[in-house]
């Protein structure tokens, strides 16, 4: 692959894909505040600066913008980055809620970073091929 898909691969596993779970334990927590504020700093929160904030549908909408075009049509490049927007999609909507999310809803979202590390890592695994 290019090495203009590979960096841009790499980029989204170090923006997105490790601090969506930068905070993460190795399980969840068992207080409902205790995740709900995480997954709010996190997700909400996900690329920081001294003056700003960028929650993860943002670095994933920035990077998509920036970089679509160094990754071809189709294959599996093209199938993981399909499957990350669904993944953002439905992170999209469950972060606009989340002072209202019961634990279950709090649960899904935790479980959806995980989804979105995962998929940024072999991401950057097969850009690299």
């Amino acid at each position: 692959m290019s090495r203009s898909a590979s960096e841009a691969a790499a980029r989204l596993r170090h923006d997105l894909g490790k601090y969506i779970r930068f905070s993460a334990p190795e399980t969840i927590e068992a207080d409902t505040a205790a995740l709900r504020e995480r997954l709010r700093v996190d997700v909400a929160s996900t690329r920081r600066t001294e003056s700003s904030a960028l929650s993860a549908v943002e670095v994933y909408d920035q990077w998509r913008r920036a970089e679509a075009e160094s990754f071809p049509p189709g294959g599996t490049l093209a199938e993981i980055i399909e499957r990350l927007g669904r993944t953002i999609e439905e992170i999209r909507w469950l972060s606009a809620e989340i002072d209202g999310l019961d634990r279950p809803g709090l649960e899904r979202l935790d479980a959806l970073t995980l989804v979105v590390a995962t998929e940024c890592r072999a991401l950057a695994r097969a850009a690299k091929s």
